[in-house]
């Protein structure tokens, strides 16, 4: 495209930002559906509309519409992730959990790489707009995958879509087959706090906001949201000063600062863009690739020492990873660090990913989520242009800028207050396993006798 309509690095980067900022509202605004109309019919729809947005883009005259087209399509992208790590953290037990979150982040990582992959492979022989269209088949595939998942049994619990005699005949059974004795009057259903905010045809995007906003959950979605920001802003900072970098033609790793700052701002040469896209291509594949081992390594630090202080471990590290970054530019230690420094915040956002879930009530679980999503990928969008702005003066500068992140980041972690934390419930599980399970059945309901 950049040859195609001869873009400047100016529009490069708008294109950039307005998709980020497409994902952003993505995950705001479709939140709120999936928490009134249900997480299957919402994934299912966003798929439906980002196949139809990709295969117009492929079509498009100019680029604008060009534009257009990748921010609808950013809409939807921003919107499904939440809805995943929301439907899966609703369907799961507590002990598969973190295993699931695993997975989820891997597939995703595996689909960066893949179609970074194939791009590699083929987007120069075929041409943007087949490649686009080729794309876009893999929405096909989600919608039809979505249509046989079942609807999260906590929302439908929310939205009493479910029947209460067939729900009262299955703990019947339950109850025979262990030889429990019960009566089944005296149930109570325990509701969530945040419940009485209504039912899902009740559920409005101002409504959502309202509850998150509350003064239960407001603190709590304040700290979330300023860590999740500064971490975007930093992984897009950072990959933006990297790219600042090594655009540049210089031989070894003993460049000087001043050096560093030259031909910044110069154009690129139209004649090499398909050198360059490949460069761009094949760093997107081992960028994804090198994301997995901190997926692993993240969650298993959470369920041996739980979230919380994982989130505070990694906070510490990014500060530490990019105080060295500062002070070794432009040595060798300076691109170890940048792959450490990935690492951390890579880490830490998946635990984010498992810490939101459980923030929230059903009511509006996937509304926060998008919401801290959404917000974080729209100040990302404007660091952007701020880490850009510092970068054309001065890499140090940058790097700077990233230094004062890390620091709010380790500030907010500290504060921040993890409901649910995988280690807490560890120790109540191992407390509670000296019971037998028949046991812990009459021990939590009354006996007819």
């Amino acid at each position: 495209m950049r040859c195609n309509w001869q873009l400047s690095a100016a529009q490069e980067a708008t294109a950039t930002a307005l998709t980020l900022c497409g994902t952003g509202f993505g995950g705001i605004f479709l939140g709120p559906l999936s928490d009134r109309h249900g997480r299957k019919p919402t994934a299912a729809i966003t798929s439906l509309i980002l196949f139809l947005s990709m295969i117009t883009t492929s079509f498009s005259p100019n680029f604008v519409f060009f534009l257009f087209f990748g921010i609808v399509g950013g809409l939807c992208v921003g919107g499904s992730l939440s809805i995943a790590y929301t439907f899966w953290a609703e369907v799961s037990s507590q002990n598969y959990r973190a295993a699931g979150f695993v997975v989820i982040t891997m597939f995703w990582n595996s689909g960066l790489a893949i179609s970074n992959g194939f791009a590699l492979l083929v987007l120069n022989r075929i041409g943007w707009r087949i490649f686009t269209a080729l794309m876009s088949l893999p929405a096909v595939m989600a919608v039809l995958i979505i249509s046989f998942l079942p609807e999260s049994p906590k929302f439908l619990n929310r939205a009493r879509k479910d029947d209460p005699t067939k729900l009262m005949n299955a703990l019947r059974q339950k109850l025979r087959s262990a030889n429990v004795s019960y009566n089944l009057s005296e149930v109570k259903i325990l509701r969530e706090p945040g419940s009485d905010q209504g039912t899902t045809n009740e559920t409005t995007i101002t409504r959502s906001f309202a509850t998150i906003f509350g003064d239960e959950l407001r603190k709590d979605t304040l700290k979330i949201l300023a860590i999740y920001s500064c971490l975007q802003v930093l992984y897009k900072g950072l990959l933006y000063v990297v790219t600042g970098i090594f655009a540049k033609d210089f031989c070894g790793l003993t460049i000087s600062d001043s050096a560093l700052n030259s031909n910044l701002g110069s154009q690129d040469n139209f004649s090499n863009c398909d050198t360059l896209s490949n460069g761009d291509l094949m760093n997107g594949v081992l960028l994804s690739v090198a994301l997995y081992p901190s997926t692993v390594i993240s969650v298993y630090m959470a369920e041996k020492i739980g979230e919380s202080k994982t989130l505070k471990l990694f906070a510490v590290a990014c500060f530490v990873f990019c105080t060295v970054m500062l002070i070794c530019l432009p040595t060798a230690l300076f691109f170890i660090n940048i792959g450490l420094l990935i690492f951390s915040v890579a880490g830490m956002s998946l635990i984010l990913y498992m810490v939101l879930p459980q923030m929230y009530p059903t009511v509006v679980r996937n509304s926060g989520f998008g919401l801290v999503d959404g917000v974080g990928k729209l100040v990302a969008s404007i660091g952007v242009f701020v880490i850009t702005a510092a970068l054309e003066s001065s890499v140090r500068g940058a790097i700077g800028i990233l230094v004062l992140i890390c620091l709010l980041i380790i500030v907010q972690s500290l504060l921040l207050r993890v409901r649910g934390d995988l280690k807490d419930n560890q120790e109540r599980t191992s407390e509670s396993n000296g019971y037998h399970e028949k046991d812990k059945v009459k021990n939590s309901l009354p006996h007819l006798d």
